[in-house]
């Protein structure tokens, strides 16, 4: 009875490495067909986020005012790295899903103006994240940067 159970769990557990690592293994859904903005995206995304580590890190601001100007400038430079995405969109499903993904990141730059606004009257004040389908929308904007290998095009974690 213990080696059937033995050989069972060895069937299970071969069975479960080769869905995750073999030919039954699926690309994710948002995996772009042509690796070719992903590249592109990485290096305006690692340039974005290198000017805004030249900013105070806002965790550290004396007070709330000088932390929503820290928050405000950093919002701009990654307001532009989506100016910029969106200027090399690719065609077809691609940039359908790409294009969805760039709403989720205004989504997100909208919660972190609301958030720099609010530090403005309330020093307590939190940043608050859009849900979507049941998570914050950060959750899709680094399952997308992570399957398509970007890592620089995820969710920045400055504030």
């Amino acid at each position: 009875m213990v080696i059937v159970t033995v050989a069972l769990l060895l069937a299970m557990w071969g069975y479960v490495l080769y869905l995750a690592f073999g030919p039954g293994r699926q690309d994710p859904l948002d995996r772009l067909d042509d690796p070719a903005f992903a590249t592109e995206a990485q290096a305006i995304c690692e340039a974005a986020h290198d000017d805004v580590d030249q900013l105070p890190r806002a965790i550290e601001a004396e007070s709330a005012t000088e932390r929503a100007a820290i928050v405000d400038e950093a919002n701009e430079r990654f307001a532009a790295m989506v100016d910029d995405l969106d200027a090399i969109i690719p065609t077809g499903e691609d940039g359908e899903i790409v294009t969805a993904w760039l709403a989720d990141w205004r989504t997100y730059l909208g919660d972190r103006e609301a958030y720099a606004d609010a530090l403005r009257s309330d020093p307590e004040a939190q940043l608050l994240i859009t849900a979507k389908d049941r998570e914050q929308v950060t959750e899709f904007i680094d399952s997308f940067a992570r399957d398509n290998r970007m890592p620089a095009c995820g969710n920045p974690i400055d504030i």
